[in-house]
């Protein structure tokens, strides 16, 4: 048998060039009110906040005035970009040209990158005050009986209808509107939704859809919409799930996700792709948002 007979081994190479798995990303837009078009580094929200009638105790009395409570909100501003390069040898040295695999892969760096966004600010210290110089921090009160914190404990347990009836009812008792601007949502990771479908309760045909049952998917439960990330933040085994109302959350928008390709003369005439945006969140109101805490041990 010939030794060399490795030399003609032929070598078989495919068309097209394809994206291993990774998280798509965008996914809690939906979730959130979006304010397109900012300009500057920063955004400012006027809020008015919840008042009390009097009862009239004499006739022909003078008008006692109110002071209507003002509040505003800031948010930041952030630019964010994703480049890389090809050169004009190596589009002739590959069999597939990777220009369009690199915007999907941006397109997708950018969806995720918006979602973290979103999730830093669930329970992030917000800037308030006529200058943004004041602080709101998240409630981090734990809510149990004769106690409506906006923080659901972990209990050594994951994500269970209990916890989200509890979320519910913290929802409800801070008078948050359903519906339209004011839909529910939860944002849950897989080993969430895995805990939530494994629940006797919820994947009670009486209690829930058959479409949870057939496909596995959680989709709609208690008047809440659940999306989906795999960036939510974990301590050691406690992972962060959160539910909110659409209308307490602010996603800022100065530039909308956006790729660019262009040939560079300073760089040999290779071409660049170039993703970029400018985005910001904030939450608007500590009373439209909750805290699941959940245990993945």
């Amino acid at each position: 048998m010939s030794q060399t007979i490795d030399v003609a081994f032929v070598k078989q190479f495919t068309d097209g060039i394809t994206l291993l798995q990774q998280e798509y990303g965008g996914q809690l837009r939906e979730g959130v009110s979006v304010e397109a078009g900012i300009t500057g580094d920063r955004a400012f929200f006027d809020q008015i906040d919840s008042v009390e009638m009097s009862e009239v105790t004499n006739r022909h009395g003078d008008t006692p005035l109110t002071d209507v409570p003002h509040k505003r909100r800031m948010l930041s501003m952030k630019p964010f970009d994703l480049a890389d390069m090809v050169d004009r040898p190596d589009l002739v040295r590959t069999l597939n040209d990777p220009t369009n695999s690199y915007v999907q892969a941006f397109a997708r760096a950018a969806g995720r990158k918006e979602d973290k966004i979103i999730i830093d600010a669930f329970d992030a210290v917000a800037s308030t005050g006529v200058d943004g110089a004041g602080s709101a921090a998240f409630d981090t009160t734990t809510s149990i009986a004769g106690n409506t914190g906006y923080e659901i404990a972990v209990g050594g347990t994951g994500l269970t209808t209990d916890k989200l009836i509890t979320a519910r009812a913290i929802l409800e008792a801070s008078s948050n509107m359903e519906g339209g601007e004011y839909q529910w949502y939860v944002v849950a990771n897989a080993k969430a939704r895995q805990g939530l479908l494994a629940d006797t309760e919820f994947s009670n045909s009486d209690f829930n859809s058959i479409k949870a049952l057939v496909h596995g998917e959680v989709d709609t439960w208690l008047g809440f919409k659940f999306l989906k990330s795999e960036q939510l933040p974990i301590s050691t085994t406690t992972r962060s799930i959160y539910a909110w109302c659409r209308h307490s959350m602010k996603l800022g928008v100065g530039t909308e996700p956006q790729g660019h390709i262009d040939v560079r003369p300073d760089k040999r005439h290779g071409t660049q792709i170039r993703y970029e945006m400018d985005e910001g969140a904030v939450r608007m109101d500590e009373k439209g948002v909750v805290r699941i805490l959940c245990s993945e041990a």
